[in-house]
């Protein structure tokens, strides 16, 4: 029976069990009798992107995720800090610095016509973050606090083993350089015009010591924090806090808007390779067939690859409180990753509250590993914040990060596209930020198509059903909410 011919709020099978579907949207129910163009496994904003490009591209689309919302596992456990390079410009490698600009530039390029997506260009090129209702982002740039060389972390009197030893002498040795390549970089960044022919991407990577000045230098001074003013010094940085459930609204607004069909609470158990394209199972054994198959399932990707080792997860824990222990979004810097610590501030509900993170990381199968990262970033948030022993609320939740190992073994902290069958390719998309540029390359590489520009909104409400709200945010909210505010 073709998809069309099924009734709108037609049973699903899920578990074991039925239940009516009420959250169909676009061609028909598209969990049966028909074969699409893509379907997308995996409703986390890798995903999201991809269907909504594909879709907005003219392609039958169908997104399928395992929870009753999207965007509600990695997607929802992170800071809500959006990375436009500002962090990444202290790598020596210009790759990670360039992918990260060109985020920007793929989202000023393709994702203009989006009512949220507020970032403008001057008259005279540079950025600017108008602040309207359902805005992405928050105009309040994130500051990096930097260890000098002065700080105990340098401290060569205090070490635990040779190697230990060896590394203090080399970022004592480097970093003095490696910030002033980071300096830099954001003077090349502040300084572009982005309305010019010169790309972004290509020109602040090459920042040299010409473009280096002390002008921006400034002592931190914010009340509240634990973190001596005499071995610190502050840059502002460019990258911004965001609002993820905005953006996500937009994203699904499209996506219906463009035709794109939604199943939720679909978790697909079998895979079977056609001659082109797949046929997916699902755990209620419903059956979908599509001429190609984009699996970006985070975590969970490792069934759908033949080799489970390619794909690398790592937990980072973070940690909520309310109300909020500081006033500033800021990153302590150092080289030495496991004294890091970064803190962002968000509101809900009329609750202003913290987001800290820091350089603690584990593998989540290693319960005492991931345990010991938890304790960790408590041990250190609760030195630096002291106000957190005020808080009324304290909790701590971890995040992922899924990888797709590159075959020479070594990490990859870039998106990631591969094909493992014919129309059949796995993606990650690295971090939250990079799943727009993720998304334009995918449609490119797919189709051989240029995102199109325009846009096409389906009304907020439809979208609203498929819209959580971040994890750091459920934390806190004194009841339940609207997922964002809704720009016209």
């Amino acid at each position: 029976m073709p998809s069309s011919d099924l009734p709108t709020h037609h049973i699903r099978h899920h578990a074991g069990r039925c239940r009516p579907d009420r959250h169909r949207h676009g061609r028909g129910a598209g969990m049966s009798g028909s074969r699409h163009d893509y379907a997308i496994v995996g409703g986390g904003i890798a995903g999201l992107a991809i269907a909504e490009g594909l879709a907005r591209s003219g392609f039958d689309v169908l997104l399928v995720e395992r929870n009753e919302k999207l965007c509600q596992e990695a997607s929802a456990s992170h800071h809500g800090w959006f990375h436009f390079g500002s962090l990444y410009s202290i790598f020596p490698q210009n790759q990670f610095l360039r992918t990260m600009v060109g985020g920007v530039e793929d989202l000023l390029d393709h994702y203009a016509g989006f009512p949220g997506l507020n970032i403008a260009i001057t008259p005279e090129g540079r950025l600017a973050f108008p602040q309207t209702g359902g805005a992405w982002f928050r105009d309040e740039p994130i500051e990096y606090i930097v260890s000098a060389r002065n700080d105990p972390d340098f401290d060569m009197r205090s070490f635990e083993s040779v190697s230990a030893y060896a590394r203090k002498v080399f970022f004592l040795m480097t970093w003095e350089l490696a910030i002033k390549q980071f300096i830099s970089r954001h003077q090349r960044f502040h300084k572009h015009d982005w309305s010019g022919g010169v790309a972004a991407s290509q020109w602040i990577p090459r920042a040299g010591f010409a473009d280096y000045s002390r002008e921006v230098i400034t002592k931190p001074d914010h009340p509240g924090i634990n973190l001596d003013i005499n071995t610190h010094f502050r840059i502002v940085g460019y990258d911004r806090p965001m609002r993820s459930a905005a953006i996500v609204t937009d994203l699904v607004r499209s996506f219906i808007g463009a035709g794109g069909t939604i199943a939720v609470g679909a978790e697909i158990e079998h895979v079977e390779r056609l001659g082109q394209g797949a046929r997916l199972t699902t755990a209620g054994g419903r059956r979908i067939e599509a001429a190609n198959v984009v699996f970006a399932a985070g975590k969970w990707l490792g069934r759908f690859l033949s080799r489970q080792e390619d794909v690398k997860v790592v937990a980072s824990p973070l940690l909520v409180a309310w109300p909020a222990v500081a006033d500033h979004h800021f990153v302590r810097m150092t080289p030495f990753v496991d004294r890091s610590v970064n803190h962002l501030h968000h509101e809900i509900g009329g609750r202003r509250y913290s987001v800290i993170g820091g350089g603690y990381f584990a593998n989540p199968k290693d319960e005492a590993a991931v345990a010991h990262a938890t304790e960790k970033l408590v041990e250190m948030a609760r030195r630096v914040f002291p106000a957190l022993a005020d808080a009324c609320i304290i909790e701590t939740y971890q995040g992922y990060k899924t990888e797709i190992v590159a075959h020479s073994g070594e990490r990859n902290y870039q998106y990631f596209i591969r094909q493992v069958g014919d129309g059949i390719h796995v993606v990650v998309p690295g971090k939250f930020s990079l799943a727009f540029s993720l998304a334009v390359n995918t449609v490119r590489r797919l189709t051989g198509k240029t995102l199109p520009r325009e846009v096409k909104l389906a009304n907020a409400e439809a979208a609203q059903l498929y819209v959580g709200i971040a994890r750091h945010a459920a934390c806190v909210a004194p009841e339940p909410v609207a997922a964002a505010p809704v720009a016209a």
